[in-house]
């Protein structure tokens, strides 16, 4: 231990970066010295799914109280994995803005609650210069407003996230420059209408259709010069897909039950290697010789 207290500040910031946030923050009991070195970490992560109500309440006052005053000048990743019926939305929007304001790179969000619209995103975030990676999963409502930017913004992944209105995903993609990998997990498809993805950047696209999305009028737009594709549509309802501009497709996973997939395959013909999956519901075989 004597050891360990000889060492600079740095140092011992470097050696707390190797724990888990919470065990980190446990050393401020330490002595006066430890007291304040956690808040110099520039990778943080809070909450569990297994936490209990009372773990959240208390996480939400050290939140509150601690999370303002952290002294790192740039923060590398903030995390948060959070129960919607223990927080409240501007709580949460207050956090995120603090992160923002310490020139975030990575912001991932994970939200239990899949069935309800928590508008948690504060303005500041769609135009954020320094942010890199954002990843939101779950109950999160995506309100994009008319001013976003996002200049930095290289990977985008949205898991069961709600859409304020069409046009809201449409809207974000377009003030992404330089995205590259885009994820999209649809579990509904009445709030996005159109899922259109036109961006010269990306290079990498997974989108996932939940068999509960409601598909009637839903149509898949894609005009990128995509290097991966992959699909995976387990709806049986039919619905348009859309594909232009893909020279540079190198791999593709196609996973659909009802959906063209002769259409589907013409449309990504430059791909060199191709992976399909699909389920034949009616096979009609030709009784004459061959």
């Amino acid at each position: 231990m004597d050891r360990i207290i000889g060492l600079p500040d740095e140092v011992l910031v470097k050696i707390l970066s190797f724990v888990p946030t919470k065990v980190a923050v446990s050393t401020s009991i330490l002595s006066k010295r430890w007291e304040f070195l956690w808040m110099w970490l520039t990778k943080l992560k809070f909450g569990s799914k297994r936490y209990s109500e009372s773990e959240f309440k208390r996480l939400q006052c050290f939140l509150d109280r601690n999370l303002p005053l952290h002294r790192a000048p740039v923060i590398e990743s903030f995390r948060l994995v959070l129960s919607d019926s223990h927080f409240k939305p501007e709580d949460i929007r207050m956090w995120v803005v603090v992160a923002v304001s310490r020139y975030i790179r990575e912001l991932k969000i994970y939200s239990s609650h899949y069935g309800e619209k928590q508008n948690i995103l504060p303005s500041s975030l769609y135009t954020c210069k320094s942010l890199v990676i954002l990843k939101l999963d779950g109950g999160v409502l995506l309100d994009v407003p008319r001013m976003v930017c996002l200049p930095s913004l290289k990977t985008l992944e949205l898991k069961g996230v709600r859409y304020f209105k069409q046009g809201s995903l449409q809207r974000l993609l377009c003030n992404c420059p330089v995205l590259e990998d885009l994820f999209v997990l649809l579990l509904r498809c009445d709030d996005i209408g159109m899922f259109i993805v036109i961006v010269p950047s990306l290079q990498r696209l997974s989108l996932y259709l939940s068999p509960r999305c409601n598909l009637e009028g839903f149509v898949i737009v894609l005009d990128t010069p995509l290097e991966y594709f992959k699909l995976v549509d387990r709806n049986y309802d039919r619905h348009p897909y859309m594909i232009e501009n893909m020279p540079k497709l190198t791999s593709a996973y196609v996973e659909v039950i009802s959906a063209d997939l002769k259409s589907l395959v013409e449309s990504i013909t430059s791909v060199k290697y191709l992976t399909i999956f699909s389920e034949v519901i009616c096979l009609n075989l030709s009784t004459a010789r061959l």
